[in-house]
């Protein structure tokens, strides 16, 4: 082509905006983050999100008895909105040669990035995963994310545990339910299907005996996703789909029918996660619960203060253009991932 002129690089400039759009949309189908991760739009640098524990409860005062005055407990927790982006730069001669591949480069970038748009939540959320047990990364009670002794409040001393490994029952006495814990939950192929179902309903008896913060009434917490890396794959879609599974002899041997009490687990189809293959030796599956009343801000969160955008020139005047030597496009955006609710999420280790 000859010299680059404004028309031209308006056109262009729209052609780009239309690749980065379709990328998006195409990845975004694919995508599972938004079913374990609430996005919440922010209006300044730092969000204040106040987590209410609900500690109400109705008890039985006799004849007139006097009415007791319960405080509605908090916790706060602030997350600072980070900016994030990329940027692409071309000389202008590079646009201008006959060739082309100056116009496929900046279209292959705008493709790129497009997809990534879509793609950087789920990117934060498996770091908030993989790194939930990690020192300095805690959830709003003070303790690691993925932790054996979370406080159901802060004047009190009950603990409860969202993440399975070690031995049974080794979780501190603080517990309320410390003869429930089952330890380290094996579900891979290193045991028999049946034994890792039976791995898995120990894990869920325990999900569910998790109390409210008043200490007394279950928070009817129920699974509602399993997802780990592929090499899970076909255990976890067994584990939550099958309708007979072979037995061993000390169960009575043959096909038990499991379809039944699979459906009553309450699991949906599971997620199979790419970016967890190699992760803790493939065996770590992680549990994502819901209560049966509807939690405003989930076990994960997305604060948003400005979506990705893509930075154009626009309809310069040909004075404008000809002082330019270089172009650059920029990405940008601002947000942060952060932990949410404790006993909504739960690691299951195989040691």
């Amino acid at each position: 082509m000859g010299a680059l002129t404004p028309s031209f690089l308006y056109d262009f400039e729209s052609n780009i905006s239309t690749i980065a759009e379709n990328e998006y949309a195409n990845l975004s189908a694919n995508l599972w983050w938004s079913r374990f991760m609430k996005v919440r739009p922010s209006s300044s640098r730092r969000e204040v999100i106040a987590w209410l524990l609900s500690t109400a409860q109705i008890e039985s005062r006799g004849k007139g008895g006097q009415i007791a005055f319960e405080d509605l407990i908090s916790k706060y927790t602030e997350y600072e909105n980070l900016d994030a982006g990329a940027g692409f730069k071309i000389r202008k001669q590079e646009l201008e040669d006959k060739d082309g591949k100056g116009l496929e480069t900046a279209s292959q970038w705008a493709s790129d990035i497009g997809a990534y748009m879509a793609y950087w939540p789920q990117k934060q959320l498996v770091n908030l995963l993989k790194n939930g047990e990690t020192s300095g990364n805690n959830s709003y009670d003070g303790v690691t994310y993925f932790n054996k002794a979370h406080l159901y409040r802060d004047d009190a001393t009950s603990t409860f545990a969202n993440v399975f490994s070690g031995a049974a029952a080794s979780t501190p006495a603080t517990d309320l339910n410390d003869a429930g814990y089952p330890g380290a939950i094996v579900l891979d192929d290193s045991v028999t299907v049946d034994v890792a179902l039976q791995n898995l309903s120990k894990a869920i008896a325990y999900i569910k005996s998790i109390k409210m913060p008043n200490l007394v009434d279950p928070r009817f917490l129920r699974p509602v996703a399993l997802f780990g890396g592929p090499r899970m794959q076909n255990r976890l879609v067994q584990l939550t789909s099958a309708k007979f599974l072979a037995q061993a002899a000390s169960s009575g041997g043959g096909s038990g029918d499991v379809e039944a009490v699979i459906r009553a687990m309450g699991f949906t189809t599971p997620v199979i996660a790419d970016e967890f293959a190699g992760f803790e030796s493939d065996t770590t599956t992680f549990l994502i619960c819901e209560q049966l009343s509807s939690s405003q801000l989930g076990p994960f969160v997305y604060v948003e203060r400005e979506p990705f955008s893509i930075s154009q020139y626009g309809l310069l005047d040909d004075a404008q253009l000809g002082r330019m030597q270089e172009l650059e496009w920029h990405c940008t955006g601002r947000n942060v991932a952060g932990y949410g609710h404790p006993f909504l999420a739960f690691k299951l280790k195989a040691t």
